[in-house]
């Protein structure tokens, strides 16, 4: 594995990290491997998992790994906030099975203090062996920042290999945040990863969600607007071909008054491919002034190729805003016989087409020109390459 180390970033130490992970034990190492009767895993197809080509038994009883590696990096937060984070997440742990293996079976968790400006964090990594992650993102209070997480995986054999993440963002107070979450992986990588993001007293937060590649793909992501005047913004492009497997859960539990959030995402997907969203909005009871959108988007370019859209409320509150909606087809025939009449090639027409269906998103985010045209050019050749 690389990572690129920045003077940002630094090694939980191990005495906490175990101390950590023996606070959870008792409630993690009950959990089982969920089945497709359950609601999260219906359209995830875990029964055809060869577990033993991953080099993974989910029978086994989990355990915790320990490092005895001595860290060289030295913490750049305070123990006392560090002690926080961790309560944190203690108090909103997903029940996840898989977020339970990235907690006992990391071995480390890597620390990111993100600062004003850009942070920029590359992960690479090859091999056949299982590998699973740890991560915590970090943004003080009042800061703006930029935050370009990049991961990336190789293989060199046709043997299937499983990968599991749980990552924590923690946006602290008056912080203004815009975080490029983009994912290349290989086509023989089974991945589940979990995103939780902690949104304090006036955060404004902005999430780009732009997975490609992988075999079979699960991801949570479940944000947590808790201080008043918090925001949180979440849209982003899945591009699939071949068998290409995405299932994305997509969770805003609102916890305080004049909170808003939005999840506004796209998808397309051609060849055998499928792509599953389910959004959800969680608004309890006795909150006020709390705006709640979403919004999933759909294109198939192949008869063969899936797109479902599940967006759920749970709205307890009265004094709020919510909308909702879904949308899932082919292209619209009429503005493609317009292109058409106009004296472009079918090919030329599919292409603008689809374009603009997922320009409006990749344009939207403040990051530099460079990275817009190499995320545009990321998509055009899943969906061009696909056979």
């Amino acid at each position: 594995m690389n990572s690129s180390l920045t003077k940002t970033h630094f090694i939980l130490e191990e005495k906490k990290r175990l101390e950590f992970s023996q606070s959870l034990f008792s409630r993690l190492e009950h959990l089982k491997l969920p089945t497709e009767k359950e609601e999260s895993f219906r359209k995830f197809p875990l029964g055809s998992i060869d577990w033993e080509e991953l080099g993974f038994d989910p029978k086994a009883k989990l355990t915790i790994t320990e490092n005895k590696e001595e860290s060289s990096s030295k913490n750049s937060i305070s123990n006392q906030k560090i002690d926080e984070i961790l309560g944190l997440i203690k108090s909103h742990l997903p029940k996840d099975y898989f977020t339970s293996v990235s907690i006992l079976k990391s071995g480390r968790v890597d620390v990111y203090q993100c600062e004003d400006g850009l942070t920029k964090i590359e992960e690479s990594f090859d091999g056949d062996l299982a590998r699973f992650l740890f991560r915590v993102f970090y943004v003080p209070q009042g800061t703006s920042s930029q935050i370009h997480l990049k991961s990336k995986s190789e293989h060199g054999t046709e043997s299937l290999h499983l990968q599991t993440v749980f990552d924590v963002f923690v946006f602290e107070k008056d912080s203004v945040v815009e975080v490029l979450d983009e994912e290349n992986l290989d086509e023989d990588l089974i991945q589940f990863r979990t995103v939780v993001v902690f949104a304090k007293e006036n955060a404004s937060v902005k999430l780009h969600h732009f997975p490609f590649g992988g075999f079979r793909s699960k991801f949570f992501l479940h944000s947590h607007l808790l201080g008043k005047g918090a925001e949180v913004t979440v849209d982003g492009v899945s591009a699939l071909a071949n068998r290409n497997l995405k299932d994305l859960d997509m969770e805003m539990h609102h916890h305080a008054d004049h909170t808003s959030s939005k999840i506004s995402y796209k998808a397309i997907v051609t060849d055998k491919s499928h792509h599953v969203f389910t959004g959800n909005l969680i608004i309890p009871p006795n909150l006020k002034k709390v705006v709640a959108h979403q919004e999933s988007f759909n294109l198939s370019l192949n008869k063969k190729a899936r797109a479902e859209a599940n967006p759920k409320l749970e709205v307890l509150a009265e004094d709020v805003s919510c909308t909702h909606g879904a949308t899932v087809g082919d292209i619209d025939e009429e503005q493609f016989f317009y292109l058409l009449s106009r004296g472009l090639s079918p090919e030329e027409s599919k292409s603008l087409l689809v374009t603009a269906f997922y320009g409006e998103t990749v344009h939207s985010i403040g990051f530099h020109d460079e990275i817009k045209e190499r995320l545009e050019t990321s998509i055009r050749e899943i969906l061009v390459g696909g056979k």
